[in-house]
């Protein structure tokens, strides 16, 4: 403020009118005012406040503010912690907005990790489950976080239409956000529900994608009362019609309520939301018999899966989250959610027999409902001790599921062919008989201390989590085919130090604590859980904050144990551990007027040891490239040339991999061209926006991934088009 008042003075003016009432009413300025724009004070952390005062430990309503060139966000979650800023935080995270999801047309989760070199799906596209890998490591979906809740969001692929961030943690995260349902010990993927702003937003948009799939979405928010203290937003989306893929068919259907309420010292917000998704023939992983060189890919619009296979999922949720400022540096919190889904498929698991490409699939139908419900209680909280700020934070957690599981083997196997798939006739519908039911009670407490000194340019970061673990799985008859009852505690410590402002150097050590790799779909003990056990990680970086650019580098090794397949009898086990060490580096933001660029690279050597009989110990690990690589841009064409155009592209690059353990199976190297478009003008006072995007422009034929024993297709030539309307 003394920066605009002081010239102002110096200049001879009698005042200086800063504001929207004046310029609303030009009329109360004096004769010689000089009217500005509206200003505010915002800090990083998203909260407009008096830069005097610490900053606010709540997170309702304080998004932190988007980086420059709004791609991603300066920073995000940080489980319990609260919100901070990307550069103050000594783990690897990448936040992205929901102005990056609206401009690449993304439809689902995959669409947005795939701006992360770190991040690689597991799935092939149109599938109904986005897994991912982080860092060389299988992320769960059912891990997937909701406004940092486990058990939330959908398992299958969630929406993305009400979400204002996608939070990506890079490395263990059960110290700050628990025990996740799944065990997924590597890697957290946070999704942040959108909230309404100031400024009243109706934006409808009409939506195109290749060869025929169409719908159309809608984006409502208003404030009201005074001080605009209760936000209603209400997003909606239906799409239906044909994929890219032959004979495939995808419908959507999804309607989310976002309500917050801000006041003085306390703040609430309430989600709620339901999706219904069917999909037909949709794109499943392949299996690949030992010993099998695998082929190379078909053309990706071809699809070996038979037409008459259905998945129907449903998944409604809802979560209250309340906070209370006890003094100006003390914040009490909670939160309790649940969520709802059933789901049943109809379909094949394909397995590849030969060089040759032939393939033999099996019948399998299954039937499951969802139950889960999770609630946390906290306190946030600075205390100055001399010279000493401590930032401390406590938490109690509780998670609960119920999940009954029936499945059923067809009686017949389909003989196919990868390059000229074969169809039959829809066969009668196995029945699905009960399996088994998953019981899950997940308790955990955890406590951490931030200390800091010489204004924040030296941090000590120590804490730990209590995490209890029961899960059962009952049996139809009676009784149980496993019991689990496992309790430990997870240390986290880590050091920040900044020997100059815009620069931060850190080591952090974390660990997680999970059931160990899943059993996937195709295994015939899919449900099965392994006892817990740890994951470790240590990760020391530097992040330089160049405003309007930002650079982080982070070097990083983890362990965890490895579980492998069998391709004949497709039971899944755990043979030895992995250990991938490697290097992330990141850069984003706005280098030059009308530039932004979001890229990266991800170097990681992933090694099996303490394998059964030693016999694949020193060997790389399944589904772990040595190098991702991501580049990607936008350019706003000069006003004198094009007036409103924006040009996009991006390139994603992704080394060789391995399919199997003993090293014998292997995919090449891939890479992937994107390309886009888009012009915002106005017509009768209506800004409007048309977008056009193209995914694998080149039309490249590629094996995405060989992680966690399947094999998945790559993007095919895909084109997305949109047309956005902002009333």
């Amino acid at each position: 403020m003394r920066g605009l008042l002081i010239p102002a003075l110096a200049a001879g003016l009698s005042a200086v009118a800063i504001g929207r009432a004046l310029a609303q009413d030009p009329a109360r300025a004096a004769p010689q005012a000089v009217t500005l724009d509206e200003l505010s004070v915002e800090s990083r952390d998203g909260a407009a406040r008096d830069p005097g005062l610490p900053p606010p430990t709540g997170t309702i309503g304080r998004a932190p503010a988007p980086f420059a060139g709004g791609q991603v966000a300066s920073g995000g979650r940080v489980g319990f912690l609260g919100n901070r800023s990307v550069f103050d935080t000594p783990f690897t995270q990448s936040n992205y907005t929901e102005e990056l999801i609206r401009n690449q047309q993304a439809q689902t989760l995959a669409d947005v990790f795939a701006n992360n070199p770190s991040v690689r799906d597991q799935q092939p596209p149109f599938g109904s489950q986005p897994s991912t890998f982080i860092r060389g490591f299988y992320v769960n979906s059912r891990d997937y976080a909701f406004d940092g809740l486990y058990g939330i969001t959908n398992t299958y692929r969630p929406a993305v239409e009400g979400i204002e961030r996608v939070e990506i943690l890079s490395g263990p995260g059960a110290f700050l956000y628990g025990f996740p349902p799944s065990g997924s010990a590597v890697g957290v993927i946070n999704l942040v529900p959108k909230r309404a702003a100031a400024t009243p937003l109706t934006r409808v948009t009409a939506q195109y994608l290749s060869t025929g799939h169409a719908g159309g979405t809608f984006d409502v928010g208003r404030r009201f009362g005074d001080g605009d203290a209760v936000g209603v937003r209400v997003n909606g989306a239906y799409r239906n019609g044909a994929t890219p893929i032959d004979h495939q068919n995808l419908g959507l259907g999804f309607l989310s309520l976002g309500l917050d309420v801000r006041g003085e010292a306390l703040r609430l917000s309430l989600d709620a939301g339901y999706q219904h998704l069917d999909l037909d023939a949709e794109s499943n992983g392949l299996t690949v018999l030992r010993g099998v060189r695998i082929p190379r890919a078909p053309r990706l619009t071809l699809n070996v899966q038979q037409p008459w296979e259905r998945s129907d999922i449903e998944h409604g949720f809802g979560v209250l989250r309340a906070e209370y400022d006890l003094a100006p540096d003390a914040t009490l919190f909670g939160a309790v959610g649940g969520s709802l889904a059933t789901r049943d498929f109809f379909r094949t698991q394909s397995t590849i027999t030969d060089a040759a490409g032939r393939l033999q699939q099996q019948i399998r139908t299954v039937s499951a409902d969802n139950r889960q419900w999770r609630g946390e209680v906290g306190l946030r909280a600075r205390i100055d001790t001399g010279p000493i700020r401590h930032s401390v934070a406590v938490v109690a957690t509780h998670y609960a599921m119920d999940e009954p599981f029936a499945t059923a083997l067809g009686p017949q196997q389909i003989r196919s062919a990868l390059y000229a798939p074969v169809l039959v006739a829809r066969p009668d519908r196995p029945v699905p008989r009960p399996n088994v039911t998953t019981l899950s009670e997940l308790d955990g407490l955890a406590v951490t201390d931030t200390a800091s000194i010489l204004d924040g340019r030296v941090e000590l970061m120590a804490g730990g989590r209590f995490q209890a673990v029961r899960r059962d799985l009952a049996l139809p008859g009676g009784g149980f085919s496993s019991r689990y009852d496992k309790s430990a505690a997870t240390p986290m410590t880590a050091l920040i130090v900044k020997p100059w402002d815009r620069l931060s150097l850190y080591a952090s050590y974390a660990e997680g604590f999970g059931f160990g790799p899943n059993p996937p779909g195709s295994a015939v003990n899919a449900g099965a859980t392994f006892p817990p056990v740890r994951t470790s990680q240590i990760e020391t970086g530097a992040k330089l904050d160049l405003d309007p650019v930002g650079v982080t580098l982070a070097f990083f090794e983890i362990a965890q144990p490895s579980g492998i397949l069998d391709p004949r009898t497709f039971v899944f086990s755990l043979n030895g551990e992995q250990h991938n060490q490697g290097i992330d580096l990141a850069v984003f933001g706005a280098p030059a007027e009308g530039v932004r660029v979001l890229a990266g690279l991800t170097l990681i050597d992933g090694r099996l040891s303490k394998t059964a009989g030693r016999a694949y110990d020193g060997h790389v690990a399944p589904g772990v490239p040595g190098l991702q690589a991501n580049l990607g841009g936008e350019v706003d064409l000069p006003a004198w040339m094009l007036p409103g155009v924006t040009l996009t592209g991006r390139v994603i690059y992704t080394a060789s991999q391995y399919y199997d353990q003993a090293n014998t199976q292997t995919i090449p190297d891939w890479t992937r061209l994107d390309l886009g478009i888009r012009h915002s003008f106005t017509v009768n006072g209506t800004p409007l926006t048309a977008r056009f995007n193209v995914e694998n422009a080149a039309g490249v034929r590629y094996w995405a991934s060989t992680g966690y024993n399947a094999l998945s297709y790559g993007t095919p030539r895909t084109f997305l088009a949109s047309l956005t309307a902002d009333f």
